[in-house]
């Protein structure tokens, strides 16, 4: 059920899975480091994890992964992790050896397809972070990445509006658009004023998607 391994036959995955060991992380524990040299990727099975770097002292969540997910891909290109991985909550991962993994590749093209997409997918993410960064006010960041997790784990409500399925706190938004916690309720406060947005019980549910997407279009230079 790993998104680059779906095109697996029933018997392939069964023959994976005896070669691919399989460890725990409770909440806090850190998968890997910066630095760390390994000859692994890693294969989400549950839980969530997140992917996170330092920036002038601060922490920048790159992403957080869920079920299903790949992650750890540095080692893919015979690199160092330029990351943390860290569990968010308890999560079993799947370690997968390089060997493996491209005996899978040469074994099934599909998967280096699906491959080249995931890493594209991340690449442009990423990037487009870092734009809204460095040119947008904190409401625009927000509602950027509102609408980015809408896209990747949104479902739609019977009233239909859109429900982020994970709970994420203040302080984890923060580190995804590199700002402040306090920032981030005071902008959060300003989205749900406008009809943007409402939370309950720390899920964010989206009501007026054309107004959010607004919002995340402004492209003024943020003022702190």
């Amino acid at each position: 059920m790993v998104d680059v391994l779906e095109t697996l036959t029933a018997e392939e995955t069964a023959l994976l899975a005896q070669r691919t060991p399989e460890r725990a992380f409770q909440r806090g524990e850190t998968v890997y480091a910066p630095g760390d040299a390994l000859a692994v990727v890693f294969l989400l099975l549950t839980g969530s994890i997140r992917l996170y770097g330092m920036a002038g002292g601060q922490e920048l969540t790159f992403d957080v992964v869920r079920a299903g997910t790949m992650f750890g891909i540095a080692s893919l290109m015979e690199r160092t992790q330029d990351e943390y991985a860290l569990a968010l909550e308890p999560s079993r991962v799947g370690v997968l050896g390089l060997s493996d993994f491209w005996h899978l590749v040469r074994q099934n093209p599909a998967i280096n397809a699906r491959l080249v997409k995931l890493l594209g997918g991340r690449l442009r993410m990423t990037r487009g972070r870092m734009a809204d960064i460095a040119l947008k006010e904190i409401p625009a960041r927000l509602a950027s990445l509102i609408l980015d997790l809408v896209q990747s784990e949104g479902v739609v409500t019977r009233e239909g509006h859109y429900k982020i399925v994970a709970r994420y706190t203040h302080g984890q938004l923060a580190a995804m658009i590199g700002a402040s916690r306090v920032s981030v309720t005071r902008a959060f406060r300003n989205l749900q004023d406008i009809g943007c947005v409402r939370l309950s019980r720390r899920q964010i549910y989206v009501v007026d998607l054309t107004a959010l997407k607004r919002v995340a279009a402004a492209d003024q230079r943020p003022s702190e």
